[in-house]
């Protein structure tokens, strides 16, 4: 069967809200996310522009329900994931300012190219720049603002 996209998979399961299953996907079970054209019946979202920061998102009351491009620091631990305004400088790292929730399916390959724990008496937890495109809810998952990814991209680090 075909991968279907994560609206795809919503509709299909009648499912009202989809959480992150960063466990499976750490473990490289996570297939990535389908990246097949949009049928007639869905059209292509508006093209959200460049990317902004996490603080200027949730202070930006007019993207609610829209398709967004976001930059930010990803953090994932507990089968959680988010984007962060601010870093906490632990390790492994914490998210600390504003936050926001990323729901729906993080690839593998996307995974793997990030940093992650490696010691076994530490809790599981992954993080690095990311840059998230998809739909924006202020009051997402558990009322707290989230995005359901549609793509998700490792940002390089600059060198020099």
């Amino acid at each position: 069967m075909p991968a279907l996209t994560i609206a795809r998979r919503l509709a299909a399961a009648g499912l009202v809200a989809l959480t992150i299953a960063i466990p499976a996907a750490c473990a490289g079970s996570a297939a990535p996310a389908s990246e097949s054209p949009p049928s007639a019946a869905s059209p292509a979202p508006a093209d959200p522009g460049p990317a902004i920061d996490t603080d200027a998102l949730l202070r930006d009351g007019s993207r609610e329900g829209k398709v967004v491009r976001v930059s930010g620091f990803f953090v994932a631990t507990g089968g959680t994931a988010r984007l962060c305004s601010v870093v906490l400088e632990s390790y492994p790292p914490q998210c600390g300012g504003g936050t926001v929730r990323i729901t729906g399916e993080v690839p593998a390959a996307v995974l793997s190219a990030l940093e992650s724990t490696s010691d076994p008496a530490l809790a599981r937890a992954t993080w690095g720049q990311v840059e998230v495109t998809g739909v924006f809810r202020g009051s997402g998952v558990d009322g707290q603002p989230s995005i359901e990814i549609t793509s998700i991209e490792v940002i390089p680090p600059i060198k020099g």
